[in-house]
């Protein structure tokens, strides 16, 4: 009985904690997709449709707001403000605003390369995401060259499965969509420029590559864990811990 009650105070401890289902991620491994040189080159229709794809697919359908917290003009130009219009979101852009997850959990989704984190504002960012929000984050920007850009994701990024190449993969070009992902729904290529290869690690079950190019690097990964329990935080863990002493405690004076 003494263990069944343990179990079921570490229970409550658990997931009393603020445990959440966590949110979706869709990692680009370059930029230029959404740029005017990206439209032009897939097509309209097709950078058009994607843009679309990916804000329905992150906000899981029923979100309106976007923050896209850059100042990159390859991610803050009116092509995909007009795709993301269209598709009934409103954006809102800018770097102005305090990174923090007070801020960020006023946004659906949140669209982000070029401008780095510090490591609190990385710690708000994993929350938001095991809170349930959508993040749409693009490598490949070249700022402090791609070493300095794969360890400036890679500790979000490796939270969830994946991790940026600290070299520049040289793929270029306009690449036919070669899966069936619903973010890549009636789209048939996608342009990119020289970006940081996506891989996964540590055998994360809700992260996964779906567009690879010829020579096998990574270009976009997805991590989707919509509807499932987020995985602990490290507080998390030491409340359990703290609890579960108490009841070991209050056992033993009895």
């Amino acid at each position: 009985m003494f263990l069944f009650k343990t179990g079921m105070a570490a229970a409550i401890i658990l997931f009393g904690v603020g445990s959440a289902y966590a949110g979706r991620i869709i990692v680009n491994h370059d930029e230029w997709t959404f740029s005017s040189t990206g439209y032009s080159s897939a097509g309209a229709a097709n950078a058009d449709q994607f843009a679309a794809n990916v804000l329905d697919f992150l906000s899981n359908g029923a979100g309106t707001d976007v923050l896209v917290y850059s100042d990159n003009t390859l991610l803050t130009n009116t092509d995909f403000d007009n795709s993301a219009n269209a598709a009934g979101y409103t954006l809102t852009k800018g770097t102005a605003s305090p990174f923090t997850l007070a801020n960020l959990s006023l946004y659906d989704v949140v669209v982000l390369g070029g401008y780095y984190l510090n490591a609190a504002e990385v710690t708000d960012l994993t929350a938001y995401v095991n809170n349930g929000g959508g993040v749409y984050l693009a490598g490949g920007s070249g700022v402090g060259g791609p070493a300095v850009e794969a360890a400036a994701w890679n500790p979000f990024l490796n939270t969830f499965g994946f991790s940026f190449a600290p070299v520049y993969n040289g793929v270029i070009g306009t690449l036919a969509v070669n899966q069936s992902h619903p973010v890549e729904s009636g789209v048939s290529q996608l342009y990119y420029n020289n970006g940081n290869t996506i891989s996964l690690v540590g055998a994360n079950p809700y992260a996964s590559i779906i567009e690879s190019s010829g020579g096998g690097a990574g270009l976009l990964g997805v991590y989707d864990d919509v509807g499932a329990t987020a995985v602990p935080e490290p507080s998390m863990y030491t409340m359990l811990g703290a609890g579960l002493g108490l009841i070991l405690f209050a056992r033993v004076r009895r």
